[in-house]
């Protein structure tokens, strides 16, 4: 079974990821003001990406972090190498990203083959990337709704191992990069016959 299913989860409670460059567009302020309305229930953030891309909005998050009394529940941890981003995926219990947009989220794929349930939007191809049976989906931008789905999935286990289960099975039949490719270049070739 995916990770999340089969282990223990610690007094802490569930270990959120986020895997986004701290950048205004990946929604991380979203995030941390749906997370302040959840303060009463056992949660852990880990935010995964670089803090040195946008240092005005690394500082923005790390205030509202501040304000929001979040500091001790939230760690940006920053880049991370392969290896090291893999055991985060596999530490984790659920996958979170608030963006307002992705063209395709290479993240939320991760987290659908390390079988993770996932919270996200449906900005641009999130909508496409995160079938309903992996996670919940919310309009970009609405924080009362990433807080009541990031609220089913910390209260109830039943609905994370139901998600966990659809992401693993999602993760299974993604294209690989050698697939990718030679679709990219069967389209190519059609269109220069065309």
């Amino acid at each position: 079974p995916p990770p999340s299913l089969s282990r223990d989860l610690s007094a802490e409670g569930p270990l959120l990821l986020c895997v986004a460059t701290l950048t205004p567009r990946k929604g991380h302020h979203l995030l941390f003001a749906a997370l302040a309305d959840l303060q009463d229930r056992p949660w852990r953030l880990d935010c995964v990406g670089s803090t040195d891309r946008d240092p005005a909005t690394t500082a923005a998050l790390r205030q509202q972090l501040a304000a929001l009394d979040l500091t001790a529940r939230v760690r940006f941890v920053g880049e991370l190498d392969e290896p090291t981003l893999a055991a985060a995926y596999a530490g984790a219990d659920v996958f979170v990203l608030a963006s307002y947009y992705e063209g395709y989220c290479m993240a939320c794929a991760e987290a659908l083959v390390h079988g993770l349930p996932i919270v996200t939007t449906t900005g641009g191809a999130l909508a496409e990337t995160v079938p309903g049976s992996a996670g919940l989906r919310v309009a970009p931008g609405d924080v009362g709704a990433l807080c009541s789905a990031l609220a089913q999935v910390l209260d109830d286990a039943t609905l994370r191992g139901q998600l966990a289960a659809g992401a693993a099975a999602a993760g299974r039949v993604l294209p690989d990069w050698p697939a990718s490719g030679r679709a990219f270049a069967e389209i190519i070739e059609e269109a220069l016959r065309a």
